[in-house]
C-alpha cells in the first residue's frame, strides 16, 4: 500500500441524502479496515455533526470565503496524505489540481457528470446533449468552464468513470484511455430494510384502487418530469385512477406546477419534495412503476435502488440506463421526450403484472453485477497503482 494516507475530498457528506454521499462514508471506513489512513474534507450545513469520526473535516458552506476555507484545509491535509481521491470535478477537483501544480501531489477524479454542461443547459445557453457539447462552440463564459474542467480531469492521475458511456464523455474530453477505469456504482451494502407499515400507509394515501407511478430526481430541465406529466391525461383515460408521485425539488418545481395545473391534472401529481434516504426506499416499494425521463444520466444510483426494491421500471435509452437496463429483459427503454413511446412503456407494464413481475426477477439478476466488493477491489487497485 504505497498510497497509505488517502484523503477523500468531496463536496456531499452524510447527513446529505442520496448514494453518492452514502457512497463515501461507506469508502471510507473500508479503507480504514483494510489498513489506510483516511481523512474526508466535505463542505457542509453545519461545521461539525455530533457523531463525527474524527477524520471528517467540515467547511460550512454558504460564506462567501468558504471556498478559501476549503482550499487552505485541503492544503493541510494534501501536505499529509498521500492521494487524494476526488469526487466532484469543478470546485472540489480545481482545488486538487491546484495540490498538483502546487506540492506535486497526487489525485484521482471520479467522473459521474458534468457540471459545464448541466450548468450551461439550466441557464438556458444550450439544448445540445451532453455529448455533442464538447465539439460545440459556446460563448466565452461557457468554454472557459469546458476548458477547466479539461484540464482538471487530464490533470488526473487517474479517472474513475462510474459507466462505460462516462468513460467514453472522458475520453472525448481528453482524457487518455489508458488513465480511465471503469468502475460501476453499487447499493448492496446499503440496508434498505422497509416496514410493511409504511409501505402500506404510503399506498392507503393515494388509494389501493389507483395506479401509482413515481420519479426521483433533482427538478432540472433534462429530467424530462414534464414529459410524465404530459401523458398523465392518456394514463386517466386508459386506468382511470393514477397518482403521480414526484420526489425532489429544485428549479423546475413551479414551472412543473403550472404544467400539471395547465393539463388539469395537478390533482393526481404529488410534488412531495425531498425525501430523506430511509424513507425513499418505503415510497419505491409502494409503487407500481418507476419512471426516469432523463435526457442523461452518468450511472443511476436511483434506478438501482429501485431495481433493488422490486419496482419495474421504465427510463431513457441515454448515458449510463443501458448498462443498468436491457430493454424488454430488466425495464423498458425509451427515447427521451417521445410523449409516445412513454405512454406506450407505461401502458404495457401496467396493464400486465406478469411483465412487470418478470422484468423485475431480471433486475434483481442484473444487480449482482453491480456488487459492493468489486466497487472496492477496483477502487482500492487503483489507488496502489498510482
Amino acid at each position: 500500500m504505497k498510497n497509505r494516507k488517502i484523503l477523500i475530498a468531496t463536496g456531499i457528506y452524510p447527513p446529505d441524502i442520496g448514494g453518492p454521499a452514502t457512497i463515501l462514508e461507506a469508502l471510507s471506513a473500508e479503507l480504514i479496515s483494510r489498513g489506510y489512513e483516511v481523512g474526508v474534507l466535505t463542505y457542509s450545513d453545519v461545521s461539525r455533526q455530533v457523531d463525527d469520526k474524527p477524520y471528517v473535516y467540515r467547511v460550512k458552506k454558504g460564506k462567501f470565503y468558504s471556498h478559501l476555507i476549503y482550499f487552505f484545509k485541503m492544503l493541510t491535509l494534501a501536505l499529509w496524505c498521500d492521494l487524494i481521491y476526488v469526487t466532484d470535478t469543478y470546485s472540489v477537483g480545481r482545488f486538487a489540481y491546484l495540490m498538483k501544480k502546487i506540492i506535486g501531489k497526487k489525485y484521482i477524479l471520479r467522473f459521474a457528470g458534468d457540471s459545464a454542461w448541466e450548468m450551461a443547459v439550466a441557464s438556458g445557453q444550450t439544448t445540445d446533449y451532453i455529448v455533442d457539447f464538447e465539439d460545440n462552440k459556446y460563448d466565452f463564459k461557457i468554454e472557459a468552464t469546458k476548458d477547466r474542467r479539461r484540464k482538471i480531469m487530464t490533470g488526473a492521475d487517474g479517472v474513475i468513470a462510474v459507466s462505460n458511456f462516462m468513460a467514453g464523455l472522458a475520453e472525448k474530453i481528453g482524457v487518455g484511455r489508458h488513465n480511465i477505469r471503469t468502475i460501476y456504482n453499487s447499493i448492496d451494502f446499503i440496508n434498505n430494510d422497509v416496514a410493511v407499515e409504511k409501505v402500506r400507509e404510503i399506498r392507503n394515501r393515494y388509494g389501493n384502487d389507483t395506479k401509482i407511478i413515481a420519479t426521483a430526481c433533482r427538478l432540472m430541465p433534462w429530467k424530462g418530469v414534464d414529459g410524465i406529466i404530459r401523458i398523465m391525461n392518456k394514463l386517466f383515460s386508459e386506468f382511470g385512477r393514477v397518482n403521480l408521485l414526484v420526489l425532489g425539488d429544485g428549479p423546475e418545481l413551479d414551472n412543473l406546477k403550472e404544467l400539471a395545473k395547465a393539463s388539469q391534472v395537478d390533482k393526481r401529481v404529488h410534488f412531495l419534495g425531498k425525501i430523506s434516504h430511509n424513507q425513499v426506499s418505503a415510497y419505491y416499494q409502494a409503487i407500481d412503476l418507476f419512471i426516469l425521463n432523463t435526457n442523461y444520466e452518468g450511472l443511476s444510483h436511483t434506478l438501482l435502488e429501485v431495481m433493488k426494491a422490486g419496482t419495474p421500471v421504465v427510463a431513457t435509452n441515454v448515458g449510463g440506463n443501458p448498462e443498468l437496463i436491457a430493454s424488454g429483459q430488466d425495464g423498458l427503454l425509451v427515447e427521451y421526450n417521445n410523449d409516445e413511446q412513454l405512454f406506450l412503456a407505461v401502458k404495457k407494464i401496467l396493464s400486465d403484472n406478469v411483465v412487470g413481475d418478470n422484468m423485475v426477477k431480471s433486475a434483481n439478476e442484473k444487480l449482482k453485477k453491480f456488487n459492493w466488493e468489486n466497487t472496492i477491489f477496483e477502487t482500492v487497485r487503483l489507488i496502489n497503482e498510482i
